[in-house]
């Protein structure tokens, strides 16, 4: 059973740091695209205005959150195999 905790620290250690790494090099590269995509723009209203509610749009959409698939499907299959394991 220690080994089976032991697996589970180092499987949530591999994830976050995954997650954290996804996770950054997605909001870079969305505000990439927000700068690029503000420079053919008419130039209407701040460029920060602009990054910022094209930010808060991405935080709103399904991509973020489909992000977190990759930190909870690993545990739920770590969980999973725990249980089938000791059931049998």
């Amino acid at each position: 059973m220690i080994l089976w905790i032991r697996n589970a620290v180092l499987l949530m250690i591999i994830l976050m740091i995954t997650y954290g790494a996804l996770s950054f090099s997605m909001r870079q590269r969305h505000r990439r695209k927000l700068k690029d995509e503000y420079e053919l723009s008419d130039k209407s209203e701040d460029k920060s205005e602009f990054i910022a509610k094209g930010m808060m749009d991405y935080q709103k959409s399904y991509r973020p959150k489909l992000i977190l698939g990759v930190f909870l499907a690993p545990i739920f299959v770590f969980f999973l195999l725990l249980y089938l394991a000791n059931r049998s």
